[in-house]
């Protein structure tokens, strides 16, 4: 012992006593740094999925903050007719403005139920002023970004239902309002009008429910050009014309696909699902009170 410790050489023992303590030191020093971190950079936010899209998009807009926008490319040119040239190349070239995913869509990849209407907003924002950039100079990097908002429309809502033909060359329309309903035979002819085997004039007395009946025949200036069968039932003679302009409408799809932009427009496919309103207990009507007395 005197020997090692002038030599300093230490014993056996002792130098397996300090290998077991840095050992241990060791061990205890990698379970420490050993631990579980967050997927996402923003775990402690209120609400972590959606402060990460926000933080994804700021970072896009920060990194091609200097890209020319399409409202910049129309202050660069003064002339009004000028601008309204842009405006149309830029409709052509990056669409109508796109449909972003719903509020309730959008709660899926947004944190679902801690998600508030005031975040889709400030989402929405930001994702207009990626948009909103040169479609030109837009690079893969944004388009992949925005193409996660998009709202994806199946196929089927895609296709227009437009009603055919049958074999005898007629179209059939279904409507209804308020309590009526009416099924219509449309068929090219001389403009002979039928309803309930009764000429237009005989079943509809008032010169209003005469009108809303070729109303949409007047929208598309084809007054004579066809022969229309009605078969109505229900309610009464305002309710019935109502529902047979409705099916009406419908029915003239099928000669000319194209007129369907134009009808409805004009308000002829649109069902009015308005009801007249019940009367209540303790008033004259719907909402009439009775006259209110002092004494």
């Amino acid at each position: 012992m005197f020997f090692n410790r002038l030599f300093g050489v230490r014993s056996f023992s002792q130098c397996t006593l300090r290998l077991q303590q840095v050992s241990s030191s060791s061990i205890r020093g990698t379970s420490d740094s050993l631990r579980i971190i967050p997927k996402l950079q923003t775990f402690y936010s209120a609400n972590p999925m959606h402060e990460n899209n926000i933080n994804r998009l700021e970072s896009l807009l920060r990194k091609y903050i200097k890209l020319p926008s399409q409202n910049a490319l129309l202050k660069t040119h003064g002339d009004s007719n000028a601008s309204s040239d842009i405006n149309t190349i830029l409709q052509s070239q990056n669409g109508s403005r796109p449909l972003w995913m719903s509020f309730k869509d959008y709660t899926v990849i947004g944190g679902g139920s801690r998600l508030k209407p005031t975040q889709y907003t400030e989402l929405l924002f930001l994702l207009n002023k990626l948009h909103n950039i040169d479609p030109q100079l837009m690079n893969d990097d944004i388009k992949a970004e925005l193409a996660h908002y998009y709202k994806h429309t199946s196929a089927e809502f895609d296709k227009v239902k437009v009603p055919k033909l049958d074999e005898f060359g007629r179209s059939v329309g279904i409507g209804r309002r308020k309590s009526a309903t009416a099924k219509v035979y449309v068929v090219k002819g001389e403009g002979k009008v039928l309803v309930n085997n009764r000429q237009l004039n005989d079943y509809f007395v008032k010169l209003k429910d005469r009108e809303s009946v070729m109303y949409p025949l007047q929208v598309i200036n084809a007054i004579g050009n066809y022969n229309i069968f009605v078969t109505t039932s229900g309610g009464g003679p305002t309710g019935q014309a109502d529902a047979a302009s409705l099916a009406i409408g419908k029915a003239l799809i099928a000669f000319n696909p194209l007129l369907k932009t134009r009808l409805h427009r004009a308000g002829c496919l649109t069902t009015d699902y308005r009801r007249v309103e019940r009367k209540k207990p303790g008033k004259l009507k719907a909402r009439k009170s009775p006259t209110w007395v002092k004494r």
